[in-house]
């Protein structure tokens, strides 16, 4: 049997576990800002997903530009768009 302090050295290894949070507010710089309010005017908060681009500047202006033309055409509502790629993501197993 597993004591608790088995348990408790567990539940610390799952917490110390924990996949990034991305950039926070406090450590971005002038154009993530900008990128990050953009985010929560159109879904309320900042995506994990923007946060974790945010790491990587040119990814995350690519990121925002292909998804700024993929809104643009009109076919899905952004938060539609949002939903589709969540559930692909869960399709394809992607831990984020």
């Amino acid at each position: 049997m597993h004591s608790a302090d088995d348990r408790s050295q567990g539940i610390q290894a799952a917490e110390d576990a924990v996949r990034t949070k991305g950039v926070q507010d406090h450590e971005a710089g002038l154009f993530t800002k900008l990128i990050f309010w953009h985010a929560k005017r159109r879904y309320g908060h900042v995506p994990l997903s923007t946060r974790i681009r945010a790491k990587d500047s040119k990814l995350l202006a690519l990121a925002e530009l292909m998804g700024r033309y993929t809104s643009a055409r009109g076919t899905l509502s952004p938060k539609l768009k949002e939903l589709v790629q969540l559930k692909v993501a869960a399709m394809v197993g992607c831990p984020l």
